[in-house]
C-alpha cells in the first residue's frame, strides 16, 4: 500500500464511462469485451485466445500454502500473455507487475506489453498476472455491496483531509474503523478452515500476502516449463521482487526491480522514507518551466523563484477562496485546497506527461477559469456516474491495497499524539504528498484482517542464481534512490543503474541509455558497470533533447526510443488515498 489506493490507469473504473480513450484511465483495447470467468480454470496453464492478439488462462493454485497439498479451497490466478515476436531467438517468458498493491497485471500487459516487448528485444513472451485479490483473480476482495456503494462512500469526503481540513483526523479514524469492520465481516472468514470450507469461509483477505504472491510467481514459472523466474517489477512490483529474491534466491534467471521501495521499511508499515525526494520534483516544475520559456510553459516568469512565488500565490488564493466550477463535466464542483494538493502530488509521478496539465490547472485557478480546472480534475480524479447496471467483477473497485499492504506490515494501533507528530513529520518532508501519505497509518491502524502467512524477512541474499538489476530515477516521487541503495547492498552481486530523471520509475522519462542496459541484461545477463548513470532523452516542458544525436541513431535504436516514449505515456501510475 505504498503507491496508492486506486490505480489511475488500471484500477479505477467509472460505472458509466464518459471519458475518452486518451485519458489516463482508459485505452481503446479496454473496450474489447471479454468474459474472464468463461475461461476454464485448470491446474496447468491452458492458453486461450483473448483480446484479439493475446492469450489468457486461469490457473488453480492453493489458497493456503501452509496447508497440506490438496487441502482446502484454491485461488484462481488470471494470466494474460503477449506472445514473443521473435520466435527464432525465443528466450522464454517475462512476468511483469505494474505496482500497487492492487495493480492488474492483465490490464498492464495490454497497456504496456507491446512496448516492453520492443524494449527487451521481442524474443520474450510478456506475461501479466493479477495478484491475489486483484482484477480477474479469485477470490476477490469486495467489501461493499456494489460499485455504487463504494463510490458514494469515497466521494462523500472528497474535500476533507488530514492536515488540510480542521477536525479531519478523528473523522478519518472513524471512517476507517467502519471500513475495517465491514471488511473483516466480508473477507475475514468465518473461522471455518477445514478441507470442505469455501474461500469465503476461510477468508479471502487472509491469503493475499506478498509471500503468497511471490510463491504464486514461482508456481507460474514452473508451470510455464521454466526452471527460473524472469521478471520486471515496477513500484510495489519492486517489493514483490525483493520478497521473491529473499525467499527463492536460487530461482532467478533475470530480475529487474524498477522504482524501488525498501521492503524492510515496507514490512514495518512505517512509510516514513517514501517522500524524501518528492519536494525536489515540485521544485523541478519551477526550473523546467523557466528553462522552457513562455511558449512552452504558460506560468513562465523571469526566474524559477518568481514562478514559485506565483504558484504560491495561486495556492493561497485557492485556500482562502475555493473556486466554484458550476459547469464541470459531471455537475457542479468546488476546486479546493485538498484537490489542488492531491493533484500536484499525483503529477509528481510523471512530470514529462503531467506538468503541462499542472500548469493549465494553476492558470485556470489563477484566472477563475472553471473549464480549464474541470478538464484537468476530471482527467485525473473523474467523478462517478452510475448507470445502475453491475460491472463485470474484475472491473469493480476492491480492497486489495489495504488487504495486501496493511496485512504485509506490522500491526498498528492508532495513538493521537504519535499521529500528530507523524503527520507533522510527513508534511515537513513533502508539502503536497505528506498529508496523503500519512493516511496509510490511519487506514492500517483500523484494518483488522491479518494474513495467515506473513514473511517478515530478512530481505537479503548473499547471492542469487543470477544477479538482480535495480533501476532507479535520481528523484523518484515515492520510492527514493536512498532506499534503492539500501536494497542494492543487501542482495549480493546486484547491479544498480541510476537514471538522472524526475518521476516514479524509470518509465516516467524515456532514456535510450537505460533501455539499452535493460535489453542487454535480459538478452545477455549483463549488468551495468558499478556507478553507471543514464541521461534522459526528454525533459518536462522542454521536450526532446539531443535531437541531433537522435537523427543519427540506427534504425534499431530509433525504434527502441519510440518504444520508450510509448511506455512513458502508458505505464501505470498510482494515486494517493482518496
Amino acid at each position: 500500500m505504498i503507491f496508492g489506493a486506486l490505480s489511475l490507469l488500471a484500477i479505477r473504473y467509472i460505472c458509466k464511462a464518459k471519458h475518452v480513450a486518451n485519458q489516463p484511465g482508459e485505452t481503446a483495447v479496454q473496450k474489447i469485451e471479454f468474459d474472464w470467468f468463461s475461461l476454464p480454470a485448470s491446474e496447468s496453464i491452458e492458453w486461450h485466445p483473448c483480446y484479439s492478439e493475446y492469450k489468457c488462462a486461469r490457473l488453480l493454485l492453493p489458497l493456503d500454502y501452509l496447508s497440506p497439498p490438496g487441502y482446502g479451497p484454491n485461488a484462481t490466478i488470471a494470466l494474460q500473455m503477449l506472445p514473443a515476436t521473435d520466435k527464432q531467438s525465443y528466450r522464454g517468458t517475462i512476468l511483469i507487475n505494474p505496482g500497487g498493491p492492487g495493480g492488474s497485471g492483465t490490464y498492464a500487459v495490454m497497456e504496456t506489453g507491446k512496448n516492453i516487448s520492443r524494449i527487451v528485444g521481442g524474443s520474450y513472451d510478456i506475461l501479466g498476472f493479477d495478484p491475489r485479490g486483484t482484477g480477474a483473480t479469485l477470490p476477490g476482495l469486495h467489501c461493499y455491496e456494489s460499485e455504487a456503494q463504494y463510490q458514494i462512500w469515497t466521494q462523500s469526503i472528497r474535500n476533507t483531509w488530514v492536515n488540510l481540513t480542521e477536525g479531519a483526523t478523528p473523522l478519518m479514524v472513524a471512517r476507517e474503523d467502519a471500513v475495517g469492520q465491514l471488511c473483516e465481516n466480508k473477507i475475514g472468514g468465518s473461522g471455518r478452515e477445514d478441507v470442505n470450507g469455501t474461500a469465503e469461509e476461510w477468508g479471502a483477505g487472509r491469503f493475499v500476502s506478498s509471500a503468497s504472491v511471490a510463491t504464486d510467481m514461482l508456481k507460474i514459472t514452473e508451470k510455464l516449463g521454466q526452471e527460473k523466474l524472469k521478471y520486471w517489477g515496477f513500484s510495489y512490483g519492486s517489493i514483490l521482487g525483493q520478497y521473491f529474491a529473499a525467499m527463492y534466491p536460487d530461482k532467478i534467471e533475470r530480475m529487474i526491480i524498477d522504482g524501488v521501495y525498501d521492503a524492510q521499511e515496507y514490512v514495518k508499515a512505517s512509510y516514513t522514507t517514501n517522500l524524501v525526494d518528492n519536494d525536489v520534483i515540485v521544485e523541478a516544475f519551477f526550473t523546467f518551466c523557466h528553462q522552457a520559456g513562455p511558449e512552452k510553459c504558460p506560468l513562465y516568469e523571469p526566474s524559477p523563484e518568481a514562478i514559485k512565488a506565483r504558484v504560491d500565490a495561486i495556492i493561497n488564493k485557492v485556500e482562502s477562496t475555493p473556486v466554484p466550477v458550476p459547469f464541470a463535466e459531471h455537475g457542479p464542483m468546488v476546486f479546493s485546497k485538498k484537490l489542488l494538493y492531491e493533484l500536484i502530488f499525483i503529477m509528481t509521478y510523471k512530470p514529462i506527461l503531467f506538468f503541462p496539465d499542472l500548469a493549465t490547472m494553476l492558470i485556470g485557478a489563477e484566472r477563475n477559469n472553471g473549464s480549464a480546472i474541470s478538464a484537468v480534475v476530471n482527467k485525473f480524479l473523474p467523478d462517478y456516474e452510475c448507470a445502475c447496471e453491475r460491472k463485470q467483477p474484475w472491473l469493480e473497485s476492491n480492497e486489495a491495497l489495504m488487504a495486501i499492504g496493511c496485512g504485509d506490515g506490522d500491526e498498528l494501533t492508532f495513538d493521537p499524539d504519535y499521529y500528530d507528530a507523524y503527520l507533522a513529520n510527513m508534511t515537513a518532508q513533502a508539502r503536497f504528498g505528506g498529508p496523503f501519505w500519512a493516511m496509510y497509518h490511519v487506514r492500517c491502524s483500523q484494518w483488522r484482517v491479518r494474513p495467515k502467512w506473513r514473511y517478515t524477512g530478512p530481505f537479503a541474499a548473499d547471492n542469487t542464481s543470477h544477479p538482480i538489476l535495480i533501476v532507479e530515477p535520481r528523484y523518484d516521487a515515492v520510492c527514493p534512490l536512498s532506499d534503492a541503495r539500501k536494497v542494492h547492498k543487501r542482495y549480493g552481486g546486484a547491479g544498480l543503474l541510476v537514471q538522472n530523471s524526475y518521476g516514479h520509475c524509470s518509465t516516467s522519462a524515456p532514456s535510450l541509455c537505460t533501455a539499452l542496459h535493460i535489453r542487454a541484461y535480459f538478452e545477455n545477463g549483463t549488468l551495468p558497470q558499478e556507478g553507471t548513470e543514464c541521461e534522459v532523452d526528454e525533459l518536462p516542458f522542454i521536450g526532446r533533447v539531443n535531437d541531433k544525436e537522435v537523427n543519427m541513431l540506427s534504425a534499431e535504436d530509433a525504434e527502441l526510443l519510440d518504444a520508450l516514449r510509448g511506455l512513458s505515456r502508458a505505464a501505470p501510475v498510482f494515486m494517493p488515498w482518496r
